[in-house]
């Protein structure tokens, strides 16, 4: 909702300034670049020569239009990460922090922790995902075929 307009120049606006701004592009290539290249050291130098900026210009830009550091976003985008592996792989916890750029079981403990309440431990035995794979005569009978043994019908007819 917009304030009316006054004779004193403060009061213009109720609306949030992120509403109004166009994000910049250069943040979107940094963005993207965090992305791609999470499991891998990435410096603030390296990612300002990426768009041509310093590397303080870069931070300050960054955190304004993102509401985050550089290196935050990169630890966040890593532990999502990590939090894939462990939701879908039996990688033991210690090659999963090295595989997302955390390499110090301690820290990455430590990290994902203070993100998600728990730890990866702890993370995987509540989310982990497994689905049985079946071969031949192993696979369990499915409805259908208990409510037709149920009736005595033979179900494949």
């Amino acid at each position: 909702m917009l304030r009316e307009k006054s004779k004193d120049r403060r009061h213009v606006s109720a609306r949030p300034k992120m509403a109004t701004r166009v994000r910049d592009r250069r943040v979107q290539i940094v963005r993207v670049l965090l992305e791609s290249s999470f499991d891998r050291k990435l410096g603030l130098r390296e990612m300002g020569a990426q768009v041509n900026l310093s590397p303080w210009r870069l931070a300050h830009l960054f955190k304004s239009e993102t509401g985050m550091s550089p290196q935050r976003y990169l630890t966040l985008v890593r532990l999502q990460r990590a939090k894939d592996h462990l939701t879908n792989s039996f990688l033991p916890i210690q090659q999963i922090g090295a595989a997302v750029g955390i390499p110090n079981p301690s820290h990455f403990t430590k990290s994902f922790k203070a993100a998600y309440g728990m730890t990866p431990v702890q993370y995987r035995r509540a989310y982990l995902r497994i689905e049985p794979v079946y071969r031949g005569s192993d696979a369990p009978p499915n409805e259908i075929g208990l409510a037709a043994r149920a009736a005595g019908a033979n179900p494949s007819n």
